[in-house]
């Protein structure tokens, strides 16, 4: 399982983003403040990412036409976002599992 800056589990992150997608409606992040980087950068009208947060905030809440609208990459990024977070949640029950059990009631 990769590890992100300072030792952060990509799980944890992914749970952080997911929870994160979750609480916020979708309307909120409509009406703030576009911070995509290479609109500022290169003077586009659009990137390919552009509205996926907000696209992920309407797909967690049950909103699909109105994530379709923000982002159609929401349909691959959605559903690989999930897959990843049970991949790595599957990884650490396994170590978790595999771990010796230590303990007074089981050392000699």
């Amino acid at each position: 399982m990769a590890l992100f800056s300072n030792g952060i589990p990509r799980w944890l992150v992914l749970m952080v983003a997911l929870a994160a997608c979750c609480a916020i409606p979708p309307g909120l992040l409509a009406h703030g403040p576009n911070l995509c980087i290479w609109r500022g950068l290169f003077h586009l009208s659009a990137c390919p990412a552009c509205g996926s947060t907000r696209a992920l905030a309407a797909f967690f809440h049950g909103q699909f036409t109105l994530a379709l609208a923000f982002n159609r990459n929401v349909v691959i990024t959605a559903p690989g976002l999930i897959i990843l977070l049970a991949l790595d949640i599957l990884l650490v029950a396994k170590r978790f599992l595999r771990q010796p059990k230590s303990g007074f009631l089981f050392s000699r």
